[in-house]
Order: structure tokens, then C-alpha cells, then sequence
């Protein structure tokens, strides 16, 4: 039984490092093909190429626990009774005149 849970899961692991190899040869091919000509930049080997990889999953993902959270665009939402507050307000000035704009507008004739 645990002989082939090891190989289920280690056939993941091998597919999943076969993948990182590759996409370091992608990137690397890309790299060497652009960059020179378009930057007059360096060609880079194998190993930079890698590093690159890492240096750009730590900047750019940080270390993290691992969850990913699908979910991102909640995080950036004002709560909802000031998502309804601003959703109201917009409503009356498309349909007329906000009521502090009318305020305005008694106060400028009562000075009249």
C-alpha cells in the first residue's frame, strides 16, 4: 500500500521538476533571443537563468505559507454600507441634482 502511494506521489514530483527544467529552458531561450538584440544586454546560462526564477519568486511573491488565496480583489473593497453610501449618491446626481448642491441652491435664493 505505501509502495504505491510513493510512486502516485512521486511521479508528481519528477513531473514537477521536469516542468521547472523546462521553464527555465523557456525562459532562458527567450532571454538569450530578445534581450541581446533588443537591450544589448548579456546572454545568460543556465544557472542565472534559474537564479533570475528565484530572485523574481521571492520579489515578487515573497515566502509567504503557501496558501494561495484566489479570492484577491476582496481585500480591496470598502465595506459594503460605503460601497451602497457612494452607489446612492451616484444614482441621484445621474438622475439630478445632489441634495447638497440643492442646499446650495436655497441658500444662494434666500440671500436674493
Amino acid at each position: 500500500m505505501k509502495t504505491t502511494r510513493f510512486f502516485y506521489y512521486g511521479k508528481f514530483v519528477v513531473l514537477g521538476i521536469l516542468a521547472l527544467i523546462a521553464f527555465t529552458f523557456v525562459v532562458m531561450w527567450l532571454w538569450n533571443w530578445l534581450v541581446p538584440d533588443l537591450f544589448k544586454g548579456p546572454e545568460i546560462t543556465y544557472w542565472q537563468t534559474l537564479g533570475i526564477l528565484v530572485l523574481s519568486k521571492i520579489l515578487f511573491s515573497g515566502f509567504g505559507k503557501g496558501h494561495h488565496d484566489h479570492d484577491h480583489d476582496h481585500k480591496f473593497r470598502p465595506p459594503s454600507h460605503y460601497r451602497d453610501k457612494w452607489r446612492k449618491k451616484y444614482d441621484k446626481k445621474m438622475n439630478g441634482i445632489v441634495e447638497e448642491e440643492k442646499e446650495k441652491e436655497g441658500e444662494e435664493k434666500t440671500e436674493e
